[in-house]
């Protein structure tokens, strides 16, 4: 559920990165927040596979870092589509720890 709007993010940032128009092509900062939002999709489908335990809450809280760090980098880049991605995907992680616990 996490990995869906974390991937929309991913396709929207790396069309921002090689969009001429966009304002970020090329930047280091568009490049982090794909680096970013990969690492979101790779972690949201990782602890959906893993069994409760020590490494799946760290995982989890990963999950809870990258995702705010990559918000703050959308907003720094003034992305609202990548902004609302990662928001969603922050509102996905919230829902699973409810469903998790």
């Amino acid at each position: 559920m996490m990995a869906i709007p974390a991937a929309i993010g991913l396709i929207v940032a790396v069309l921002a990165f090689f969009q001429h128009g966009s304002g970020i092509a090329g930047t280091p900062g568009a490049g982090l927040a794909i680096l970013g939002l990969a690492a979101l999709v790779a972690a949201s489908l990782l602890v959906g596979r893993m069994a409760p335990g020590r490494f799946r809450t760290f995982i989890t809280v990963m999950i809870l870092i990258g995702g705010l760090l990559t918000l703050v980098c959308a907003w720094f880049l003034m992305q609202g589509w990548i902004m609302l991605a990662v928001a969603l995907t922050l509102v996905a992680w919230l829902i699973f720890i409810l469903i998790a616990r």
